[in-house]
């Protein structure tokens, strides 16, 4: 009667134990979480013996750019000063002597040396008044019974003249500045007029007159915003900067661009150009969203300044009050365009750019000594983690260090490796890993579920009576070579070899739910190797080699055997009696030769292994096995065909 078994190939062999993938994702997660981020050691000296290096040096950079920040910033704030200083000065300059010449006329009337009435004398003085003060286009004398003398240059050859009687009423502006001035005390500026003869604007500046004590009109001034816009053009051509003045922030008063109005497009109605108006397209920009605020560097003074940006790169605004002079906000400013602001910064970037590049550098030098000094760690780490995995074929023999410390751990690592290399030929690295992966657990004496496995040489005795004591111990290591990585394959375990016999078990120290299928598995892949190695030896004119299995599941006493000093982990009790009785009982159930394994199953591992495809039983009957007292249901095992 044959049977079909199954149990799926790719079945965890540890049920409830984790596989290796399982094992290695459970690392990363403790790495991650469990035992948290531990540095290497060369990261460790890297940063352990250039912390305090690095440190140093920090605090000393940190102190020198400190200190050539503030040096640089008060140089910078000083320049601003000095250079907006200069630039009101000439200007208060330029605007206070057209003042001081009205008042100079005014005083002259008040003290009768020069009679209003008198057009000839008057118009003598105004030429005298405009020949010192070139940026007075022109002055009038207006009083009270309606009539003025004015007297101006409309162009550099052109000198107008002219005296006006009964004109009551003259404009609004002559009426205005006549009621305003007669309450008035000193001098005073009238904001933007309109000049129609030079179809420009102009800054007015008037002083009440007074003969007798009494007031009898007002003389004036006008001042051209063209002659206020040639100095700043003069200014920024002997400088380089960008001067600009301008009225509530966006109606441009004086700019190099308004030297000549002519074309303008300005009126009356709107003497001025407004930011949009002006020719200059970066000023236009001043405004703009700022990219960096000069809070910092300027302190907290008169003078700001910002950066923003532009088609043509980023441009500096620096800008102060001009308040004053009948204006209520005035705004006198520099520009400077990306490339053409004397750059006071270079030697604080220099510094800067310094001070990183040799802390790089010695990051770099500090990091490269920690590794030269952490290599000969990080080849004994490697080395003690293959040994940890018992991987010992791939272990190497550490060099030696210039380091004395680490010199002696080589030689004591390269020691231990000897010891273990012969160690690990008597005793079964898997069992060793699955103790390890154990914890212990599994050390303790126990009963434990299992399936064991024997094997036998058919003939062996006399097979090893006609071969030499070499060639046969050279056999049996291939022999028992080719048997344990086909049991090893299937997770099981090889406790000893008894002369030409392997006595293996599934189920211990590690829970195996399928440890029948494993180790039926086991049997089958033997069975294969075998052909496979027989078939080369037939080729070679040797004797092929068979062999008889006996697999028995049942409990076992599982764990340390042995006297002090000298203990095996192996399995005792009936289920390894059983499993060597069917071994033997091979030899009698089963008398075809022409496999290359005969395997014989209790009926115990049999009803363990379910429904499969891969493995087929047959019923050889029932017998009594030597040492029991009931009878025991054999089956033979065989792959599917």
């Amino acid at each position: 009667m044959a049977t079909v078994i199954d149990t799926p190939p790719d079945k965890n062999p540890f049920p409830g134990e984790k596989t290796g993938k399982d094992k290695q994702n459970q690392k990363i997660d403790c790495a991650i979480g469990g035992q948290g981020w531990r540095p290497s050691i060369a990261v460790a000296l890297s940063f352990g013996f250039g912390g305090i290096t690095m440190l140093a040096l920090a605090i000393v950079i940190w102190l020198s750019l400190h200190t050539a920040r503030d040096n640089t910033f008060s140089l910078t704030r000083e320049i601003t000063e000095i250079s907006f200083g200069s630039i009101r000065s000439h200007l208060d300059n330029k605007l206070n002597t057209a003042a001081n010449q009205v008042a100079y006329m005014a005083n002259l009337v008040e003290q009768g040396l020069l009679d209003p009435d008198d057009s000839k004398a008057v118009i003598q003085t105004i030429k005298g008044a405009l020949a010192a003060t070139p940026q007075v286009t022109g002055m009038a004398i207006m009083k009270l019974d309606g009539t003025s003398i004015r007297a101006g240059w409309l162009s550099k050859n052109a000198f107008l003249s002219q005296n006006d009687k009964n004109r009551q009423g003259y404009d609004d502006l002559f009426s205005q500045t006549l009621y305003e001035m007669s309450t008035a005390k000193g001098v005073h500026w009238g904001g933007i007029v309109w000049i129609e003869e030079k179809a420009e604007p102009h800054i007015a500046v008037y002083h009440p007159l007074y003969r007798n004590s009494e007031y009898i009109g007002v003389i004036g001034a006008i001042i051209s915003i063209s002659s206020l816009s040639e100095y700043l053009d003069k200014l920024d051509k002997d400088t380089g900067n960008h001067t600009y003045l301008l009225l509530n922030k966006r109606m441009v008063l004086a700019h190099p661009s308004l030297i000549d109005m002519s074309r303008s497009g300005l009126t009356a109605a709107n003497p001025l150009p407004n930011l949009d108006q002006v020719i200059d397209g970066n000023l236009r920009l001043i405004w703009d969203e700022p990219l960096v605020e000069f809070n910092e560097i300027l302190g907290d003074g008169t003078i700001k300044g910002h950066l923003v940006d532009s088609f043509s790169g980023e441009i500096t605004f620096l800008h102060t009050n001009f308040s004053g002079y009948g204006f209520d906000d005035l705004t006198l400013g520099i520009y400077f365009k990306e490339g053409e602001l004397e750059d006071y910064y270079d030697r604080l970037y220099l510094t800067g750019y310094t001070a990183l590049a040799v802390a790089l550098i010695s990051v770099v030098l500090i990091f490269f000594s920690g590794r030269f000094i952490a290599q000969p760690l990080l080849r004994m780490s490697r080395a003690s983690q293959q040994v940890s995995n018992l991987d010992l074929v791939h272990a190497e023999r550490l060099p030696g260090s210039m380091f004395r410390e680490l010199d002696v751990a080589a030689n004591a690592y390269n020691s231990m490796l000897g010891g273990l290399k012969w160690f690990e030929n008597y005793v079964p690295k898997t069992l060793v890993k699955q103790l390890m992966e154990l914890d212990g657990e599994g050390i303790l004496s126990q009963e434990r579920d299992t399936t064991v496995m024997f094997t036998d040489i058919v003939s062996f005795t006399s097979l090893s009576e006609s071969m030499p004591p070499a060639e046969l111990a050279e056999l049996l290591n291939h022999y028992f070579s080719l048997l344990g990585d086909c049991i090893e394959s299937e997770a099981g375990t090889i406790d000893k070899y008894i002369g030409d016999s392997i006595m293996a078990f599934w189920g211990a120290p590690s829970n195996q739910e399928d440890h029948a299928a494993l180790a039926c598995r086991a049997a089958l892949k033997i069975e294969t190797a075998l052909a496979r190695d027989n078939a080369a030896r037939e080729r070679a004119g040797l004797l092929p080699i068979q062999i008889r299995i006996g697999i028995h599941s049942g409990p076992a006493i599982a764990g340390n055997i042995g006297a002090k000093g000298r203990v095996n982990y192996t399995l005792i009790g009936d289920t390894v009696n059983t499993a060597q009785r069917l071994e033997a009982l091979a030899k009698e159930a089963l008398t075809d030769n022409t496999h290359s394994a005969k395997i014989l199953i209790s009926s115990a591992t049999r009803d363990l292994l379910g429904k499969t495809p891969t493995l087929t039983t047959t019923l050889k009957g029932t017998f009594a096995l030597r040492g029991r007292e009931n009878t025991t249901e054999v089956y033979e095992l065989t792959s599917s065909p």
